[in-house]
């Protein structure tokens, strides 16, 4: 008689569909190869969509859009273990505060981080939206705090931070130190993004693709590099591709749409299409505001692109200054960066083989799952 498999469930509101590619890929890339060991669903909680059930690749899912449904549900499938991406503060009362079961809580950033961090949201025009995101911050730190200290309480509560960084600013922003955790980054799939050597040509075609829908991603200092460059005389050597969506899009590209050299792609580009964008480009153009790993970073050097990036949150953990990548604190250093890497073949091509490795080693989907799977089959 066959061995029953255990029944994992996973919470994620943003689990990608058929219709929406661009949901957390970053929970699938873990899941499809979680299949190996348990049986999986996810149940996501989408208050303003109708419920529905669907199969994404193999994995099931249901969406509730009543909390009491969502909650239902979870006691309904009778999980052995249970891995929540982006705890809800309410989730505690709900039912978390009640559970027996093994349970890890991913935390990525949106979650643990205190609305002072995200100041770059702010719009004194719409004043009253940014108090209303403020409001329901201290709601979800108040309450992630509960959940820490029964975590430290009750062993089966643990949480998995996708970096230091991360972990260390949780902390701070909920007054509450952690004593069950991991850290465990998101896993990149080398198998998808491989290294490809990069020829000199295409050590001067430099790649973005970020969403523009919020400031976070600094696209404003990437373009402003650009436009630095464009005093250098190998400006007109140099290729650059903007690809995102948002509503900061065109805002942000108006000063280099007329440039001949400046590509621009207002669309998102499907995950399993990238490696292909990825192997026309050496330079991944990639500053950022706040970032708990950046993971489409970690991907483009993956497949042998080298990030020009910035110093600050938890990037340092993933790129070393000079030897995987560039790390900048202004546009001026960022396209000083470019001009060396441009300029100097045999340097691009070392950082370039040397973020390929460095990634894999780091959060390569082989390592990261591996550890995962162990602490879940712990768990259990």
């Amino acid at each position: 008689m066959l061995k029953k498999r255990p029944k994992l469930v996973i919470l994620s509101s943003n689990y990608p569909s058929y219709e929406n590619h661009y949901g957390d890929g970053f929970v699938h890339s873990r899941l499809k190869y979680y299949t190996i060991d348990f049986d999986i669903v996810v149940i996501g909680y989408r208050p303003f969509e109708a419920s529905r059930n669907y199969v994404y690749e193999g994995i099931t899912v249901h969406n509730h859009s009543r909390k009491s449904d969502f909650v239902a549900d979870i006691d309904a499938e009778k999980p052995d273990v249970m891995g929540i991406h982006f705890v809800g503060g309410w989730f505690y009362d709900a039912f978390l505060k009640k559970l027996t079961i093994p349970v890890f809580i991913w935390v990525h950033g949106e979650e643990a981080l205190g609305w002072y961090r995200r100041m770059y949201y702010m719009n004194w025009k719409k004043i009253r939206e940014f108090l209303t995101y403020v409001a329901k911050n201290v709601f979800q730190l108040f309450h992630l705090r509960r959940i820490i200290r029964h975590s430290n309480k009750n062993s089966n509560i643990k949480f998995i931070f996708v970096s230091e960084w991360m972990k260390k600013i949780a902390e701070t922003d909920t007054f509450c130190k952690i004593k069950h955790f991991n850290i465990i980054p998101n896993p990149i799939d080398t198998s998808l993004f491989q290294y490809k050597e990069k020829t000199l040509e295409k050590s001067r075609k430099i790649l973005l693709i970020r969403s523009f829908e919020t400031r976070k991603y600094a696209n404003d200092i990437a373009v402003a590099a650009i436009n630095l460059l464009r005093a250098k005389e190998i400006f007109p050597t140099l290729q650059f591709d903007i690809y995102g969506k948002g509503k900061f899009y065109d805002k942000i590209t108006a000063s280099v749409a007329d440039l001949e050299n400046v590509n621009l792609h207002n669309h998102l580009i499907p995950n399993h299409e990238i490696p292909a964008v990825h192997s026309e480009f050496g330079i991944f153009l990639c500053p950022t505001r706040q970032d708990a790993q950046g993971v489409s970073m970690c991907e483009a050097m993956s497949s042998g692109l080298v990030p020009v990036t910035t110093d600050n949150t938890a990037i340092p953990e993933f790129v070393e200054n000079g030897k995987t990548g560039y790390l900048t604190s202004n546009a001026e250093e960022l396209a000083l960066a470019i001009e060396k890497l441009v300029n100097d073949y045999p340097q691009f091509s070392y950082i370039s083989k040397n973020a390929s490795e460095a990634i894999k080693l780091k959060s390569g989907h082989e390592t990261v799952i591996a550890a995962e799977l162990k602490l879940l089959n712990e768990g259990v």
